[in-house]
């Protein structure tokens, strides 16, 4: 089909891309606080250790995630240097990955379906550029790819993987999925092989045949991620136990780990308004192939998800680009697509380059960092009221290379209050609003001297 058919969706997509995901680059806002940060300052120190086997925040070993995405970060900080720009340059990249992923398996559904089942007049090119708009513009993929964490970076494989199983490409499938185990570990596999499977038994499709190449998927997946596991457990005894046990199986059966606590119905909420606006248009119910693949795919990640024990709002990331191909499969006229479209695009983007350097400093510690690196030297301990882990990223060099093993502590108010002497050499950073109505109540600070600092106000006894 000639380029001008599809022109318009392809060019929407662009201008869709540019402005919400490429722009941002040139914004002056700083790593927000907690992932963002971290997991910056994590690669940071990969970077200046050498070490890219084991991941590290202030020398100890980061046992809660694996190592993809912090490879990726390493490699863009090696050749763009330390800065805000090359660490959140690889979050966008996987973002933009996901975009077209999602374009790519919605063409890859519908151009495999009968015509009569597609629905649609549609060409493949316009399929993948319609689905991929759609999901650019969704409300929470677009938010998690300002902030990057490491399920900004599953998505493309999860599509990718659903793409090969349904084209029969096996091997790459497992490949994909190896990806994904050293990217969030087997959340993608969970995800894919429960929709891909429920997608088959509706179908009454699922046969031992069917099972037995499943199981080879996952072989190859293991395979494909075991070097790296094998290799950090060497270096780090018990991390298989505490990763796979401690962390998933637990995590998802009992209530012991983080993100624990979360009412049953937590991601009915975010499907919904992190859907938006595109969920709204998602009304055509039909059982042909690619329906029952998109719905069976959501569905079964809501109800997986929904049994576990440990919630978090980016654990349903890799479903929603089924909420892009269910809303394509539903537009009669590619111009109410494209008004959509640009009418949210318009929207997150207002929004984003008004207020979003400045909710950044609200959840940044740059401004602290600056403060230490123009006195030249860290106090023998720093006391925070909250872990602001960009303090770590944003320190100059020679600052991070004498950091120790509990230099930086979290402290609560009764803690300060009950300390008796005070430390010597030591410093209290706390946020500003609270540092009025708290700090005043304890004693060891009543006659200490306050620098405002930014947002924060460092307290020197």
């Amino acid at each position: 089909m000639e380029l001008g058919a599809w022109s318009l969706e392809l060019g929407t997509c662009l201008v869709v891309v540019l402005l919400l995901y490429l722009a941002p680059l040139f914004l002056n806002a700083p790593l927000t606080d907690p992932d963002e940060g971290l997991h910056a300052a994590i690669s940071q120190e990969m970077v200046e250790r050498g070490d890219l086997i084991v991941p590290r925040f202030l020398r100890r070993p980061f046992l809660d995630k694996p190592i993809l995405f912090f490879w990726a970060q390493a490699a863009s900080m090696r050749v763009f240097g330390l800065n805000t720009a090359a660490a959140r340059l690889p979050g966008l990249i996987f973002a933009l990955l996901g975009i077209a992923t999602t374009g790519w398996l919605a063409a890859v559904l519908f151009s495999d379906a009968p015509r009569a089942d597609a629905g649609r007049a549609w060409s493949g090119p316009q399929v993948a550029c319609m689905a991929a708009g759609c999901y650019a513009t969704m409300a929470l993929p677009f938010l998690l790819a300002q902030a990057p964490v490491h399920d900004i970076a599953l998505v493309p494989f999860t599509n990718l993987a659903l793409g090969f199983l349904w084209r029969s490409r096996w091997t790459l499938a497992g490949v994909v999925l190896g990806l994904s185990i050293l990217t969030k570990g087997f959340e993608g596999v969970a995800i894919v092989g429960a929709g891909y499977a429920l997608y088959l038994l509706i179908a009454r499709a699922l046969t031992w045949h069917l099972i037995w190449r499943g199981a080879l998927v996952v072989a190859i997946a293991v395979f494909v991620a075991l070097p790296w596991y094998l290799a950090m457990n060497a270096r780090q005894p018990g991390y298989l136990h505490y990763y796979f046990v401690d962390r998933h199986l637990l995590g998802f059966a009992t209530a012991t780990q983080e993100h624990h606590g979360q009412p049953w119905w937590y991601y009915l909420p975010l499907v919904i308004g992190g859907g938006l606006p595109w969920i709204v248009f998602v009304r055509r119910v039909s059982f042909d192939a690619p329906h029952r693949v998109a719905w069976s795919w959501l569905g079964s990640a809501i109800v997986l998800l929904t049994l576990a024990q440990s919630k978090a709002v980016t654990y349903i990331l890799p479903a929603m680009p089924a909420i892009a191909i269910l809303a394509v499969a539903s537009f009669t006229a590619q111009r109410v697509w494209r008004a959509v479209t640009l009418a949210t695009a318009a929207i997150f983007a207002t929004a984003l380059f008004a207020f979003g350097p400045r909710l950044a400093e609200e959840h940044s510690a740059r401004d602290l960092a600056a403060y230490f690196n123009a006195s030249g030297r860290l106090p023998k301990t720093i006391f925070v009221f909250d872990q602001r882990v960009s303090f770590v990223y944003y320190l100059q060099p020679q600052l991070r290379s004498q950091l120790r093993d509990g230099q930086i502590q979290s402290v609560s108010v009764e803690q300060l209050a009950a300390m008796r002497p005070f430390p010597h050499d030591a410093v209290v950073t706390i946020p500003a609003d609270l540092a009025s109505a708290r700090v005043p109540r304890i004693l060891p600070l009543a006659d200490a001297t306050w620098d405002h600092v930014g947002r924060y106000v460092v307290v020197i006894p």
